[in-house]
């Protein structure tokens, strides 16, 4: 019996003890489904949170988008003509006088007025710059004019003072960017050229000053081949910031007198009013300084531009566009009340930096030339030099007194100064004061109103 109860009592242990470890194990399958259940709800309250992420996405498109419309004034910038065009408006209360803005004259009178430039090469890219002058106008009945020791002989003016005309010209080369404007002292030159640039994007311009030396004049830029022809003419000193090799090499080939920065830098400086390459000055009087010391300065017998108070018969005149470059487009209007004509660029006043007025000139001379693209390489593009037949006889387009005179310019020899004839070959008077003389193609038709 007892060891009945013995087996008895280990089988009642025995079930005792499966029931405990069933126990045990009861409340970790109970933590099954509580985990999944704890891990499900977790995880899936984080969709919502992941799917509105597109819709923030959505929001931040509109931004961009409007951002990118706000572009046509980036769109502008590349670009000065469209940044230019706005400009008149702006400058149109800037003349005291009441001659008409550019643009709306512009408009007026455009079917009678549109200038064209044509064909302007007249040789094929890359031809030399020798050429054989050609004369199919009439030459001068008579010899070039020549002026008393009182006459300024490149403006007809009257100077108490002989030696401030008894000496040789000073010639400075300008820039003609949109940033080298406006220009220092070339208000008081007697004479200014202008030409057109490599590639016909832009003009450049050549000062001459005799009477005049002001403090600063620039921006300078560098020389090209026009001032080989013209160098000769006037016997001048060519005052520019440097040139490309093949100019340097014509100029050396002549015996020409040169300042620039590479042989007389200590006349040049760099002003703070506006970015390199746009900011070399000079100051004509200090170049008469150096020239003294250098014993460059004599005498020179500059005959060729004939003068008078009296105008010749032309026809009425009152505003000439010239299809320069659009970078360079050029305008003149008359003012009656001074006497001259107001001088505009891409449809703004054209000013002298250091007064603010906008110049006027007694004489514009329209002198028509042939243009070609020369082989002289002047910058790392492939562009060329332009090459300008300056030698010869061409027409000729003086504006002076309100009117045009037409006739044809003459120039036989390289140092002679430009005659200008009429169709008898009698020389056509310029009226006494700045002469400014526009170099074009022979193909320019201007926009005369």
């Amino acid at each position: 019996m007892t060891r009945m109860r013995w087996i008895l009592a280990a089988c009642v242990l025995g079930l005792v003890l499966l029931g405990m470890v069933a126990c045990q194990q009861e409340p970790e399958q109970a933590l099954a489904p509580t985990a999944t259940k704890t891990l499900r709800p977790t995880y899936t309250p984080l969709q919502p949170t992941a799917t509105p992420v597109p819709p923030t996405a959505t929001k931040v498109r509109p931004t961009v988008t409007k951002t990118a419309t706000a572009a046509p004034t980036a769109t502008l910038e590349p670009t000065e003509e469209p940044t230019a065009t706005p400009e008149p408006p702006t400058a149109t209360p800037v003349p005291p006088t009441p001659e008409p803005k550019p643009e709306q004259a512009a408009a007026a009178e455009e079917p009678a007025s549109k200038a064209s430039s044509g064909q302007v090469a007249a040789q094929p890219k890359g031809s030399p710059l020798t050429y054989n002058p050609e004369f199919p106008g009439p030459a001068p009945a008579s010899e070039p004019p020549s002026h008393d020791g009182h006459t300024n002989p490149l403006s007809g003016v009257h100077v108490d003072d002989p030696n401030t005309i008894n000496r040789r010209p000073v010639m400075v080369r300008y820039g003609n960017d949109s940033a080298a404007r406006p220009h220092s002292g070339i208000s008081q030159a007697e004479v200014v050229f202008e030409d057109v640039m490599d590639a016909w994007w832009i003009t450049r311009i050549t000062a001459v000053y005799l009477q005049h030396q002001p403090e600063q004049a620039g921006p300078l830029r560098s020389a090209r081949p026009v001032n080989v022809e013209l160098l000769p003419a006037f016997d001048g000193v060519l005052v520019f910031s440097g040139a490309s090799i093949g100019v340097t090499q014509l100029l050396a080939q002549q015996p020409f007198d040169l300042i620039h920065e590479g042989s007389n830098g200590d006349l040049f400086y760099r002003g703070t009013d506006r970015p390199s390459p746009h900011n070399l000055y000079t100051s004509v009087a200090a170049v008469r300084e150096r020239m003294g010391a250098l014993g460059w300065e004599r005498n020179v017998d500059l005959r060729g531009f004939a003068f008078s108070g009296d105008a010749p018969a032309g026809e009425s005149v009152s505003r000439i566009d010239i299809p320069y470059p659009k970078t360079s487009t050029v305008a003149w209007t008359w003012d009656s009340g001074a006497g001259v004509y107001r001088r505009w660029v891409k449809g703004a006043p054209y000013t002298e930096h250091l007064t603010g007025e906008q110049i006027g000139c007694a004489n514009v001379v329209v002198l028509y030339a042939k243009h070609w693209e020369s082989d002289i390489v002047e910058d790392s593009r492939g562009s060329t030099a332009i090459g300008i037949a300056l030698k010869g006889s061409e027409r000729v387009q003086i504006f002076r007194d309100g009117q045009v005179i037409e006739g044809f310019w003459w120039r036989k020899e390289a140092g002679d100064l430009w005659q200008f004839v009429d169709g008898n070959g009698n020389h056509i008077p310029l009226k006494p004061g700045q002469t400014w003389i526009q170099f074009v193609p022979t193909t320019y038709k201007l926009g005369i109103s």
